[in-house]
């Protein structure tokens, strides 16, 4: 989001009650959404992970498998800990979705973050 408009995108979302989804995805495109970690609902927080794969990111003619073809290093799903659970104590669900969705990364690493978060 352009600097300015983050905030009163996040205030609308908060007004009408609606889940901001704070993204993580590979930086630096002009499709790129910044992973901003806000909570705009009191029932339902979220976090999708779409993996680093800047290679692929907008390559045209792939399948989603091939863009999101992504393995999270455990280092890199520690990071996202923190943001978590402030998530979690400000919404009363927190929805983590892995769209890492190559063979079995997105598997491997919910289980993953999920040991880390409860650790």
């Amino acid at each position: 989001m352009k600097e300015g408009k983050q905030e009163r995108t996040l205030d609308l979302l908060r007004d009408i009650g609606a889940t901001y989804v704070v993204v993580d995805e590979p930086q630096g495109f002009q499709t790129s959404v910044p992973p901003v970690v806000a909570a705009t609902s009191p029932d339902v927080a979220m976090i999708r992970f779409h993996g680093h794969n800047a290679e692929n990111w907008e390559k045209r003619g792939i399948t989603a498998a091939e863009r999101f073809r992504y393995l999270y290093s455990e280092d890199e799903l520690r990071e996202w800990v923190p943001a978590a659970r402030r998530l979690a104590e400000e919404s009363e669900q927190l929805h983590v979705l892995m769209n890492n969705c190559y063979a079995d990364y997105g598997v491997r690493n919910a289980a993953q973050f999920a040991d880390l978060v409860s650790g």
